[in-house]
């Protein structure tokens, strides 16, 4: 795995985002991918998006309820539009909104991880989004049993953990998870 040093010496807040910071990391990320040749498609762009604007880590079944009430509420502001219109005859067909499929949106997940946009964190099966995208790096999680808040820190002492494991053991890490869980600042 072999990872690139992106350290910092604080925490972040991974949900703490503004409705511009949201803005800023999609248009970022749409970039990224222009540049690398991956496919972003508007499926992973709005899976993005749910991450990035969740207040809370979300799961990938979370995601489908959200991905298909979009589609439903699309379909309605459709149907609304189509009230002020004057058609020629009277429409019978109604159109159903197409199912989201769980296996798109785990595909689209791993894209996502896979361009260090989000981490998923394995003890809650959730999904958050990167404080650093794009930057390969190391980070312990800090989650909150009581509030769900997650911070991200991607330290020296996470990083020397990992130099560690690879340098003085030989071990070649290929996938870390380090979530530590317990009570915030806040809920202490």
């Amino acid at each position: 795995m072999s990872i690139t040093s992106s350290n910092c010496d604080h925490l972040h807040d991974v949900q703490d985002l503004t409705p511009h910071d949201v803005i800023e990391r999609l248009a970022a990320a749409k970039e990224h991918c222009r540049l690398s040749g991956a496919r972003f498609t508007p499926l992973r762009q709005q899976i993005y998006q749910l991450v990035l604007e969740s207040d809370q880590p979300v799961g990938a079944y979370d995601l489908i309820t959200q991905l298909q009430q979009m589609r439903l509420s699309d379909i309605g502001d459709s149907e609304s539009l189509k009230a002020f219109d004057v058609p020629d005859k009277p429409s019978t067909k109604k159109r159903a909104p197409k199912n989201v499929a769980p296996p798109t949106v785990y595909r689209s997940l791993e894209f996502l991880l896979s361009e260090g946009l989000i981490h998923q964190l394995t003890s809650i099966n959730a999904y958050v989004p990167c404080c650093h995208p794009r930057a390969q790096h190391t980070a312990a999680f800090l989650i909150c049993d009581q509030c769900q808040r997650v911070q991200e820190c991607s330290s020296l002492p996470v990083q020397e953990m990992m130099s560690f494991a690879e340098q003085d053991v030989g071990f070649t890490v290929e996938r870390s998870v380090i979530e530590l869980s317990g009570r915030c600042q806040v809920c202490q």
